[in-house]
């Protein structure tokens, strides 16, 4: 565990996010707001299954290559399941599609645009489970900047390129399932390597995973879906052209979480048993310490560039700077306590943060429906900010109090507590 990792993951989702966000400035002004919010909410519709499907896949195959490594048998099965999983569960929303374009994207998805987003579930789950397989055995450092850059270095150009050739929608959607079944091609050697045969019989290889599968994997899914979540509703109470603004608003909040998401990656292989390992433990508050002070300057960089953003995007409304630096906080100051979430689901407690996640993610719903009915785009991304922000400090109190583990230095803490605070305070106050 050191800084190189996180140094590279950091450095690749920042020219990554950039990409990205130079070819979704083009797509705001290339397309109309209602075939952008199409596209977005039909992506973040297959983006928000993919961790349900792949019910924490990722997290429990880095839990077993740490604690059988001479063995990948535990491995395999895990794989075995997740893709009989995914493959049962893509099937059904092929089937699915009347019910769900009436009762979740209230008639303003196209089946083109539906079927087409959907593809890039499997595809997506199987990248992923074959990046983790290559962060644990190979080189963790190029294998976060393929994550982070390399797919969006091919996804952007495609992107660009069909929207160019054939502006709308399904043409922006069919470049995403493209780009995504490229980037597993690249990297598929990984999942060759953890092959399925010899694992026996797949019913069983099922019945033994499921019930970890699935402790370990809602939680996962909850809070990667959470802004998806948050989209949707938007699109059903607020309009598909405000859901579409909601997108973008998320996508560059997460900015500021970056230095956070590239220290879990770098750290998750060195969580199992890190209170019995002081020299870890301070090793890992040193490198939250550095993380924690890359997003503090990210936020200050969002707060002073949305403004002048906002002019050149085609759907950007009145709040979209004060709803991304709202957001934007939330996602930065409550990382400062450190990857939480892939602690206690490391070390197993699994049931304990299938709870609190199940608990928050359902409050904070309910107050995110209220602000999104007022027509305020601002209380809800204020509200999606507070959720991480109460969550990630609850997770670590228990740590503190339960293990006697803490991952971030108690100045951060404050310093993060009362930066957040104010923040918060000075965007409601300029409402």
């Amino acid at each position: 565990m050191n800084s190189k990792g996180i140094y590279f993951g950091i450095l690749s989702n920042i020219l990554g996010n950039l990409l990205m966000l130079g070819a979704t400035l083009w797509l705001t002004r290339a397309l109309d707001p209602e075939e952008f919010g199409q596209f977005r909410v039909a992506s973040n519709f297959a983006i928000l299954l993919v961790p349900l499907f792949a019910l924490g896949g990722e997290r429990l195959i880095s839990r077993l290559l740490q604690r059988h490594s001479g063995d990948s048998l535990p491995a395999r099965r895990v794989l075995a399941t997740v893709f009989f999983i995914t493959g049962t569960g893509t099937a059904l929303l092929a089937v699915s599609y009347p019910l769900l374009s009436r009762l979740v994207f209230d008639g303003n998805i196209p089946i083109g645009v539906y079927y087409v987003s959907i593809a890039i579930i499997p595809l997506t789950i199987a990248y992923n489970l074959a990046n983790t397989i290559w962060r644990h055995i190979g080189d963790s450092a190029k294998a976060q900047i393929d994550l982070n850059f390399t797919q969006r270095l091919v996804r952007a150009p495609l992107l660009v390129g069909a929207v160019l050739l054939w502006p709308g929608a399904l043409a922006a959607s069919l470049a995403m399932t493209a780009a995504q079944a490229i980037s597993l091609a690249r990297i598929y050697r990984n999942l060759k390597l953890f092959s399925l045969h010899g694992i026996g019989s797949l019913p069983k290889a099922i019945r033994s995973n499921l019930k970890e599968l699935l402790l370990i994997g809602v939680p996962v899914a909850l809070m990667a879906a959470v802004d998806r979540l948050d989209v949707l509703l938007v699109n059903t109470v607020m309009g598909v052209a405000v859901a579409g603004s909601y997108d973008l608003i998320y996508m560059l909040a997460l900015t500021a979480m970056f230095p956070a998401i590239a220290l879990s990656k770098t750290a998750e292989p060195f969580l199992y048993k890190l209170a019995e390992d002081p020299i870890k433990i301070h090793r890992l508050k040193s490198l939250q310490t550095r993380s924690f002070l890359i997003s503090f300057t990210a936020v200050v960089g969002i707060a002073i560039a949305t403004p002048i953003l906002a002019r050149f995007l085609g759907n950007a409304g009145p709040d979209f700077a004060r709803a991304t630096l709202a957001l934007s906080a939330g996602l930065a100051f409550s990382s400062v306590h450190g990857p939480v979430i892939e602690y206690l689901q490391i070390n197993g407690k699994r049931t304990f943060t299938l709870n609190v996640v199940v608990f928050f993610i359902a409050g904070f719903l309910t107050v995110k429906y209220f602000f999104a009915s007022a027509g305020s785009l601002v209380g809800v991304a204020a509200a999606s900010g507070l959720f991480y922000f109460a969550l990630r400090f609850t997770l670590a109190l228990y740590i503190r109090v339960n293990d006697g583990v803490s991952m971030a230095h108690p100045a951060a803490i404050i310093t993060a507590t009362i930066c957040y605070m104010l923040i918060t305070m000075y965007v409601f106050r300029i409402t």
